[in-house]
């Protein structure tokens, strides 16, 4: 996986968060997307001090978009939990890859899908997340319809081509 399980996870938290401006709980969360509980709080609690959630304390509180999901880019999510340095350096991992005198075998490859991902990354957003149902623990995500997006339900239609 080219980015960390907390980025992973903050964006299948942030996707099954409701729209409709109410709370959700960490714990709620976490259950819902078979992920550990008190892992997820702490991921949702850094992009709350980053401005992309709101949180409130106590029973009644949680966690909410702090803008529209289609306002929240996956780029944005990467950026907090991975920084954009995760892309960095060479995709091979050698010490000396600088793309000018001694680059590896991979390298100008690698610029071009690392340009491309970030490019893609600043235009993918929450909601387009929304659409696909993240809980799916094996194989593809499954495309939910615009119907039970509204409705909240996440049952699946049909299978994405991989």
């Amino acid at each position: 996986m080219l980015f960390s399980t907390a980025t992973g996870y903050a964006l299948r938290a942030l996707a099954a968060m409701p729209e409709d401006g109410s709370y959700s709980l960490a714990k709620d969360l976490a259950s819902q997307l078979a992920l550990p509980g008190p892992y997820l709080a702490k991921i949702l609690q850094s992009l709350a001090q980053e401005g992309m959630l709101n949180s409130v304390r106590g029973p009644r509180g949680g966690f909410r978009l702090a803008r529209p999901a289609h306002r929240i880019t996956v780029g944005e999510v990467v950026g907090v939990l991975d920084g954009m340095e995760s892309m960095s350096g060479c995709v091979m991992g050698f010490v000396n890859c600088d793309g000018r005198d001694k680059p590896c075998p991979l390298h100008a490859a690698w610029v071009e899908v690392k340009n491309h991902l970030e490019q893609t990354m600043a235009t993918v957003t929450i909601r387009d997340l929304q659409l696909l149902d993240l809980s799916n623990q094996h194989g593809a995500p499954w495309l939910r319809s615009p119907e039970q997006l509204s409705a909240g339900h996440g049952v699946a239609v049909a299978r994405l081509a991989k």
